[in-house]
């Protein structure tokens, strides 16, 4: 079931919310089509100013792969190229995990994209652990949650997560 917000308005609200705490935001995504659009969301707020000058990471491998492919074969979607070019530039494309472990160490606010979408494994693992536990963080569910996974837990307001054989608050 989708909601009926709007979509782009909320995602504003977060980011800016999270960003007035000096925190990071970490967004779980789906690989295939779901980072995709959070990217366009994302790069149309950044071009209309509604979301602060920080850094946006992508650090999805099967994501990064699907925007390969998009670029190669430009009749799978909708984009103008120079859109589709402009949009991916306003991203940090992370595909080598020592990058990734740059980026949980740099403390400065930033808003990253990772999979995997239900937080069952995958590079958002890597971010949770470090960041979980810190009260300016903001974690952005934008899809379905299955049962028993991460996502499900904390949607339903589970105190702590378990990652690693650790529990986190």
């Amino acid at each position: 079931i989708h909601p009926d917000e709007d979509t782009k308005s909320l995602l504003e609200t977060y980011i800016n919310t999270a960003f007035s705490k000096g925190g990071t935001i970490i967004i779980p995504s789906f690989a295939v089509e779901r980072a995709q659009t959070l990217m366009y969301l994302l790069w149309q707020l950044k071009k209309e100013n509604k979301i602060p000058n920080i850094p946006y990471i992508i650090d999805t491998p099967m994501g990064i792969s699907v925007l390969k492919i998009f670029q190669n074969n430009k009749k799978w979607h909708k984009l103008p190229e120079d859109v589709f070019t402009n949009m991916c530039k306003m991203f940090t494309i992370i595909t080598d995990y020592k990058d990734t472990i740059e980026m949980i160490y740099n403390k400065q606010p930033k808003v990253i994209v990772a999979a995997s979408g239900m937080m069952t494994g995958g590079r958002i693992l890597s971010y949770l652990e470090q960041y979980v536990d810190k009260p300016e963080t903001s974690i952005i569910i934008i899809g379905y949650q299955g049962e028993g996974t991460r996502g499900r837990k904390l949607l339903e307001g589970a105190k702590e997560i378990k990652m690693y054989g650790k529990y986190h608050p």
